[in-house]
């Protein structure tokens, strides 16, 4: 490695605790020199034989190493998808450090972070570790968790699918005149996305839009703006609500992902279109999963077939079903199972299937990591739509943050495809109590 070319990106040096609790963190970071040492592969390989969350992680990393490697020599840096360098560094040196620290692990990972910060000057050292970061910042070297890491440097996700936009009476009165404008005629040159939502407002006047991948901006199609306006007998209680149903009604988008607090309606108004979507014959069916705990690994302990283990899983949707479905909805459901009409499918058995106009929706996203949804979306064949649903302020996974968390993710790098649409729904309409549980906890 040449030190022109690690001058010219910052450099981080990772400790085993980071990647063990973030297994994806060096295909996450973007445009850094990633130094592992190499005590920390020690580490990971005794960490790899542990039954837990831990082995799995640390087998996760052993497997993205070795991907890597096969590619070219981590000794020389191996790049990454997302422009960073991956490198392992053997030349730790206990002898740049105060004498009185103890030969061992972590003092070496930090004797590597302080060479480099020697020599190149641009360093950060990541871990989970409190001690290991207070012993840095004493010996001045920079270092944080990396959540605070990936929150500052990756992805935004603060994209919330509607925008609000202060504009004269004219446009809105051209709008209703003629049911869409085109923001280039009124100087409106604003950055706004494919199916993204203006709400344009003048004085008392307000007007609800759409962006269209053509540019122009036109009323809601699918969703209406009438108070009758139903699905499955579900009528939308608030804006977000009527913008979502636009979405997942139109065979047109193809991905749509939700999110929102708990009890702000994402899962019900899921299932209630697609059931509508199936009955107007757009799908041939309905596939519904939802990760088990935190990842979707994790389904093996509980008995019998692979449709009884993820049913405790899904017990919310089929409660959702058999609320669209009426006092029958317990034999529809039964029904449309039999039919095949309806399927239930455990994340970790997706991979290699290519589901072709099916209506599959996935919740609980906010737990899928980058590799999972990856995974997800890329097995949707023709005439399919894949609906992502959570809530990324409730990430139940210790090894998520929003900016890592799958959905996280593909809210923010699906805002400029003009078959994905996105809504942040900003209202609980469960109850008083589940709102307020919702904003205070």
């Amino acid at each position: 490695m040449s030190k022109n070319s690690l001058l010219q990106k910052d450099i981080l040096v990772t400790d085993t605790s980071s990647l063990v609790t973030f297994p994806d963190l060096i295909n996450t970071v973007r445009d850094y020199n990633i130094f592992i040492p190499i005590e920390v592969l020690e580490e990971l390989d005794k960490l790899k034989t542990y039954k837990d969350h831990t082995g799995v992680a640390a087998r996760q990393v052993n497997r993205h190493l070795d991907a890597l490697r096969k590619r070219s020599s981590i000794f020389k840096g191996v790049p990454t998808e997302n422009d960073s360098v991956v490198f392992v560094i053997c030349n730790s040196d206990l002898k740049c450090l105060p004498e009185t620290l103890k030969d061992n692990v972590d003092n070496r990972i930090i004797s590597v972070a302080y060479q480099a910060q020697e020599t190149f000057g641009n360093v950060m050292l990541t871990s989970e570790d409190i001690a290991l970061r207070v012993k840095c910042d004493s010996l001045g070297i920079d270092c944080c968790n990396v959540e605070d890491l990936i929150g500052g440097r990756n992805d935004d996700i603060s994209y919330s699918g509607v925008s609000t936009l202060e504009v004269t009476e004219e446009i809105i009165d051209t709008f209703f005149a003629e049911g869409e404008i085109d923001p280039s005629d009124f100087d409106l040159q604003e950055v706004y996305h494919p199916n993204e939502f203006v709400v344009l407002k003048a004085g008392q006047q307000s007007a609800i839009l759409r962006v269209w991948s053509d540019g122009i901006w036109r009323k809601l199609h699918y969703a209406g703006t009438t108070k009758k306006f139903k699905v499955q007998n579900i009528r939308p209680r608030n804006k977000e609500q009527s913008l979502s149903l636009e979405l997942l009604l139109d065979p047109g988008v193809s991905m749509v992902t939700l999110t929102g607090m708990a009890g702000c309606g994402k899962t019900l108004l899921a299932i209630a279109a697609a059931l509508t979507e199936l009955q107007a014959k757009h799908y041939d069916k309905i596939i519904i999963s939802r990760p088990a705990e935190s990842t979707s690994k994790e389904i093996g302990f509980l008995p019998g077939t692979k449709e009884e283990k993820m049913m405790p899983w899904l017990q919310p949707i089929m409660d959702n079903l058999k609320v669209l479905l009426g006092k029958n909805g317990q034999g529809y459901v039964s029904m449309m199972f039999d039919k095949g009409q309806i399927e239930v499918e455990a994340l970790s058995y997706i991979r290699g299937r290519s589901l072709l106009k099916t209506y599959f929706i996935i919740d609980e996203a906010q737990n899928i990591n980058i590799k999972e949804a990856k995974a997800l979306i890329t097995r949707m064949g023709k005439g399919s739509k894949i609906v992502l649903l959570g809530d990324l302020e409730q990430i139940d996974s210790t090894r998520l943050v929003k900016s890592t968390s799958g959905l996280g993710v593909v809210v923010d790098r699906f805002k400029e495809f003009e078959g994905s649409g996105h809504v942040t729904l900003t209202k609980g309409e469960r109850s008083k109590l589940a709102t307020y549980a919702a904003e205070v906890m």
